[in-house]
């Protein structure tokens, strides 16, 4: 094989990287959701159901984390970008979930607040819930490899909504000497 050859077969190569590592890049497919009543989920069929349950917190520069849940049922896998501020755990059903985030926040000596609930959908169907502070939005993504469907991954992305720009500390409080 000579240069000529060799420089084809590197270029040949070098191309096949870059559309596998833009693949890899790809989003997926935002899930879609719908906000329900807590209270009515809870008192139908989901609300007795053990999900699989993952909590994520919020970190940075508010001295207050806010939290949020994600439930899904079984024959799926969830990653997230990891980190400390989320924790997999374990089976819950919905009124466990609702005693775990009073256990936090009165841990952390947090007032709690009204969280959000949200179904989410793959296929027609319900696969999860988000149960969230409102001031923290989070996304699914479908982000499956194609011949894997017989086990689907899903991304779960949040992101905490409060802000420091002329608005006051993050929880909407405005500071009173501007």
């Amino acid at each position: 094989m000579g240069p000529a050859s060799s420089r084809a077969s590197f270029g040949k190569a070098a191309v096949a990287v870059a559309v596998m590592a833009l693949a890899a890049c790809a989003p997926g497919i935002m899930l879609k959701w719908n906000q329900v009543d807590a209270r009515a989920v809870m008192k139908g069929e989901a609300g007795a159901e053990k999900f699989n349950a993952i909590r994520v917190a919020t970190f940075g520069p508010h001295a207050e984390q806010i939290y949020g849940y994600f439930l899904y049922r079984d024959g799926f896998e969830v990653v997230t970008d990891g980190g400390a501020s989320i924790e997999r755990l374990g089976k819950l059903t919905m009124g466990e979930v609702a005693a775990d985030y009073a256990g936090v926040v009165k841990r952390n000596m947090y007032s709690p607040r009204t969280l959000v609930t949200r179904e989410i959908y793959r296929g027609g169907g319900v696969i999860g819930y988000t149960i969230t502070d409102l001031k923290l939005d989070a996304y699914l993504w479908d982000i499956t490899p194609s011949g894997q469907e017989s086990k689907p991954v899903l991304r779960l992305e949040y992101e905490d909504r409060r802000t420091f720009k002329n608005d006051g500390d993050g929880r909407g409080i405005r500071d009173s000497l501007h």
